[in-house]
């Protein structure tokens, strides 16, 4: 998927109706077509209407209110709507795309910098680490056209080591990662459940088929049985509700205190618990309606629907439930807290610090996430992964992230 170009993020969520789906055979991505209208919008109390992945690039095109801008982002809802404390209005300016010109002009310096002997690094730098997806997307294309070579297969021959894994990672349109991260988390021994609750967590229904083809299309293998293998119980169940893709795309007004209710009547206002009901409720209503059931929850039984949870459940769903909450609730500052997980401890867990970095490097994406975890942790974002990183690695790191090694 991709981005648009520089601009302010907010503390509103913004709207995210593209204009396209992946293409069935090597079209380029995303063709006109299937996604759902532009302009949908929920009732004007719920701050998010529908998203998906990036627009078909060659326009330039307004933004709607609400999050994320329509030029692309990753598919998630980010603040919390503007009836929570301290949120405020934002509106998103015109994106532009880049011209045939500057993406040529990018696709050389990215050759000049891998031709001949050795590797120019501070140039591969100015360049994955300065554009958004979108941008990122159009450059990969003109390199390919330009130079008949994958840009992915010139920087993989090119580069090595935590370095080579980032500039990889940013070679890659963004449908084409998220697919290649969903196949790493359940690849191997373990499941890396954060990563499946990123990716997974706030899609539309074309973007969740659209992850499935493309899935299909490059393992040979479907995600859901792939996602079933790999885990058990309520969270096996838990994962395939959220690929079924059934998400509640409507603009009908739901009753938020009916749900409150029936979240309480399957866990704390009956003997054992409902585990169905959690699941279906929190995986398939829209983000917006969520958090008035919460809000209300708390309100009717004294608690967070947290510490509900918590009563209720244990273990790995436990786990689930409890970070799908937390990512409804504020999406910048859940993502702000995988950051802060990634460098943790003794050692840093590098694929995750890479993916968020290349997931959320728009800069309207990037900012309020930078913000909380500022207010969270106390310090920038930039300072810790300077502390935890170092060379190309972690100048690459801050080019993503807008700030410089200095």
């Amino acid at each position: 998927m991709a981005y648009p170009p520089q601009g302010a993020y907010p503390p509103q969520g913004m709207a995210y109706p593209p204009q396209g789906a992946y293409p069935p055979q090597g079209m380029a991505y995303p063709p006109q077509g299937a996604y759902p209208p532009q302009g949908m919008a929920y009732p004007p109390q719920g701050a998010y209407p529908p998203q998906g992945y990036p627009p078909q690039p060659g326009s330039v095109q307004t933004a709607k209110p609400g999050y994320p801008p329509t030029q692309g982002a990753p598919p998630q809802y980010y603040p919390p709507p503007q009836s929570a404390p301290n949120a405020s209005n934002f509106n998103q300016p015109l994106t532009n795309l880049l011209s045939p010109a500057e993406c040529d002009a990018a696709a050389k310096t990215l050759r000049d910098a891998m031709k001949g002997i050795g590797t120019d690094e501070k140039e591969l730098i100015n360049v994955l680490g300065k554009y958004p997806p979108l941008q990122m997307n159009q450059i990969i294309k003109s390199y390919k056209s330009n130079y008949g070579k994958s840009l992915l297969d010139d920087v993989k021959s090119e580069t090595s080591g935590d370095f080579g894994k980032l500039a990889c990672a940013l070679s890659m349109s963004i449908a084409d990662y998220d697919v290649k991260c969903l196949h790493d988390a359940i690849a191997g021994v373990g499941t890396d459940d954060d990563c499946l609750m990123e990716i997974l967590v706030g899609r539309t229904n074309s973007d969740i088929r659209a992850l499935r083809e493309l899935y299909k299309k490059t393992y040979g293998k479907n995600v859901e049985d792939d996602v079933k293998g790999d885990t058990s119980g309520y969270v096996r169940r838990l994962y395939t509700v959220l690929l079924e893709g059934n998400r509640d795309e409507s603009n009908i007004e739901r009753d938020a205190l009916a749900d409150a209710e029936a979240l309480y009547k399957a866990g704390e206002g009956r003997i054992g618990t409902d585990e169905m009901a959690f699941i279906s409720i929190l995986c398939n209503r829209p983000d917006f309606h969520l958090r008035k059931v919460f809000d209300i929850y708390q309100q009717k039984h004294g608690h967070t629907i947290e510490k509900a949870i918590s009563k209720e459940f244990s273990g790995d769903i436990k786990k689930a439930l409890t970070n799908l909450v937390a990512s409804i609730r504020n999406k910048a500052e859940y993502i702000a807290s995988l950051f802060e997980k990634s460098m943790k401890g003794l050692g840093t867990d590098d694929d995750k610090l890479i993916r968020l970095t290349v997931r959320h490097r728009a800069p309207y994406v990037i900012e309020p996430i930078k913000e909380a975890y500022k207010t969270k942790y106390g310090k920038t974002l930039a300072k810790r992964i300077k502390g935890d990183t170092s060379g190309d690695y972690c100048k690459l790191l801050l080019a993503c992230i807008n700030e410089s090694k200095k």
